[in-house]
């Protein structure tokens, strides 16, 4: 049996649902979950087919995390070496997202991951600083200091 994962369903195309479900953000959704939202309906899969396809690209997504979006649509629906990429639509090549940089394109995702983690801790450090600071404020102001609950 043939997979295949359609370039658009209704009016869509599923660039778009890449592109509205956090690829404006930076943070793309895997392809399982593109595969969901084009082929539910009322919250879930009705055809037998597309749910063991959903079933099995679920768990390559799961099996496999470090893959990249392009590398997983490889491994389940086989080499994309055609015009464009099954779930990207129609505009971005294979070679776009493939060649000779395909290791500075996993060290840059290291550092994403690594900024990302960066950024979580430098919040913490702000947050946990703002609240040091308020509690100065009370003191200063003769106010008993507050926490989160109002109480003191």
């Amino acid at each position: 049996m043939k997979k295949t994962m359609n370039h658009h369903s209704i009016s869509k195309p599923n660039r778009e649902y890449f592109y509205e479900m956090g690829g404006k953000d930076g943070t793309p959704p895997t392809i399982d979950k593109v595969f969901f939202e084009t082929h539910k309906s009322n919250g879930e899969i009705k055809e037998h087919a597309a749910k063991e396809r959903h079933a099995g690209l679920v768990e390559t997504c799961e099996a496999n995390p470090e893959l990249d979006p392009i590398e997983l649509v490889e491994k389940f629906y086989g080499n994309q070496n055609h015009g464009h990429i099954i779930g990207f639509g129609g505009g971005l090549r294979p070679k776009d997202l493939k060649g000779s940089d395909a290791l500075s394109r996993a060290e840059l995702a290291s550092k994403l991951r690594d900024s990302n983690g960066e950024k979580a801790d430098i919040a913490a450090i702000i947050a946990e600083q703002a609240r040091t600071m308020m509690e100065r404020m009370d003191q200063r102001s003769g106010s008993p200091a507050t926490n989160q609950n109002g109480q003191s």
